[in-house]
């Protein structure tokens, strides 16, 4: 028989429901604050420190070039958002899924932003112009497309592997065992 995407969609909400209900009991409870070297930490000009000089940062320019992306990958969240909130119900498995995925990947930007300005691991400045940029520029569906449920929840699917390998390989190249467990 012939689904449109929304039956289809609703045919999948058990397997979506017992998905997410096993994704959430097997997840490590983990929390950003606990990732960050807090003591490697001090204040920026502004408040009498000294500002960011390329000579403090202990990462190579590869894991700089690492971080940087996969930290502008999580902060345009809120775009990523929008499109696939806006083809899913915020009622029931899939409205979980929707939401626990984005408090899980807001955690992801928040420990990596904390790590990269504590460790003075790139010019904060520079990243925070490219991150206003970058969500000023936001994400969104090609224009005209009908891209729809299906196509956010493949979206998603290649982006959380893609992310994974990302981060992994982020996390080796930077040479801090910090920073190889946050990622």
């Amino acid at each position: 028989r012939d689904l449109t995407q929304l039956e289809l969609l609703q045919e999948l909400v058990p397997t979506a429901e017992d998905n997410v209900n096993r994704h959430i009991s097997m997840a490590r409870e983990w929390h950003p604050h606990d990732y960050v070297p807090w003591d490697e930490g001090r204040n920026f000009a502004a408040l009498g420190g000294q500002d960011y000089d390329p000579e403090q940062s202990k990462l190579s320019d590869v894991a700089q070039a690492a971080m940087i992306t996969n930290l502008l990958t999580e902060d345009n969240l809120p775009s990523y958002h929008r499109e696939i909130a806006e083809n899913f119900s915020r009622d029931g498995a899939w409205g979980t899924w929707v939401g626990r995925w984005t408090a899980e990947e807001n955690r992801h930007g928040i420990v990596m932003r904390d790590y990269l300005v504590v460790t003075r691991g790139v010019d904060p400045v520079a990243l925070e112009e490219a991150r206003m940029i970058h969500m000023t520029n936001g994400y969104v569906s090609p224009a005209g497309s009908q891209v729809g449920l299906l196509h956010s929840v493949a979206y998603v699917t290649f982006q959380e592997l893609a992310t994974r390998v990302s981060h992994r390989n982020t996390g080796k190249v930077c040479d801090d065992p910090i920073a190889d467990r946050m990622l």
